[in-house]
Formats: structure tokens, C-alpha cells, sequence
């Protein structure tokens, strides 16, 4: 079990963009929701 730097980088590259990714969607979301929302109600 030896450590492999490159091998530890490329997961916490992928988990990070992973990550990105659906924040990035999350937040999109909340946005056209609130859009919605004042449309609807006002």
C-alpha cells in the first residue's frame, strides 16, 4: 500500500469538478425556481 500522488491528484481532481458540477446545477435551480415563483405570485 505505497502512496500514489498521481493517482490521489486525478480523484481529487474528478471529485472536485463532480462537485462543481452539481452545485453549479443546484444553483441554477434554486435561481429559475425563484424566477418562477415571482412570476406566479406577483
Amino acid at each position: 500500500m505505497s502512496y500514489d500522488q498521481e493517482k490521489y491528484y486525478q480523484t481529487h481532481v474528478t471529485t472536485w469538478k463532480k462537485f462543481v458540477k452539481v452545485g453549479l446545477y443546484i444553483t441554477i435551480g434554486i435561481i429559475v425556481t425563484l424566477i418562477l415563483m415571482t412570476m406566479f405570485l406577483v
